[in-house]
């Protein structure tokens, strides 16, 4: 039997960061709190230092400078602890990444009771609960190594379309799903949630809701652009 190599997921985490640099994807920037070495972002660091960013012990300054990053069309992967990335800079995530929906991903490393010695202060038990409750957070907690890699390049990939884009590409579909049901004639599933999000406004509503079969009234759905993940 092969001897099965044993890799932490925070290793995958760091190698993962610098292979997706290496592929081209010349948008993703690394930031961190003073945690470089024990979050492993410092292989990304040393492999591309003008793109690691180490806000010393300021999380909730390294999140803000996170959303700034965004705006700018990058796409920032914030690092920490699970208790400081979650706990201390809670209120900068939910104001200032989750409110305005910017394309921000939070690796969370040592998160629930594996810190050991650390003891209580670091031992985050809470994180899961505190990041699902920002609507449009995407929440990804990898088992093992390979699972984690997969977890980074999933969080990359979740982006973000131009809010302007969004918003026309919503009217549009929700015209076109309008007429159509309107008409009688099926309404194709791709074009369900964009009415239930626009048929608020139309006289025929609860008709309209029957007719696909939806129950939501303006409800939107979750934006999936946003990623939080925890590394043990």
């Amino acid at each position: 039997m092969a001897d099965v190599k044993k890799i932490a997921t925070r290793d995958s985490y760091g190698n993962t960061l610098k292979e997706l640099a290496a592929e081209g994807h010349d948008d993703l920037v690394v930031l961190d709190a003073d945690l470089a070495a024990a979050t492993k972002t410092g292989m990304f660091q040393k492999a591309y230092p003008d793109r690691h960013f180490d806000c010393g012990i300021a999380e909730g300054n390294m999140v803000g400078v996170a959303a700034g990053l965004a705006t700018m069309g990058y796409v920032p992967f914030v690092s920490s602890f699970a208790m400081f990335a979650a706990g201390r800079a809670f209120e900068q995530v939910r104001n200032s990444v989750g409110y305005p929906h910017l394309n921000v991903k939070i690796g969370a490393t040592h998160g629930g009771i594996s810190v050991g010695e650390d003891g209580a202060s670091h031992q985050c038990c809470e994180d899961f609960a505190l990041m699902r409750s920002i609507p449009g957070m995407t929440v990804l907690c990898p088992a093992d190594d390979v699972e984690a890699k997969a977890a980074v390049k999933a969080a990359k990939a979740l982006e973000k379309a131009p809010e302007d884009e969004k918003l026309k590409l919503a009217a549009e579909n929700a015209q076109k799903a309008f007429e159509l049901a309107k008409s009688g004639e099926k309404i194709p599933e791709t074009f369900k949630d964009f009415l239930e999000k626009w048929v608020y406004s139309c006289e025929d509503q609860p008709a309209l809701l029957d007719k696909i079969g939806g129950s939501r009234l303006m409800r939107l759905k979750n934006e999936p652009h946003l990623g939080y993940s925890t590394t043990h």
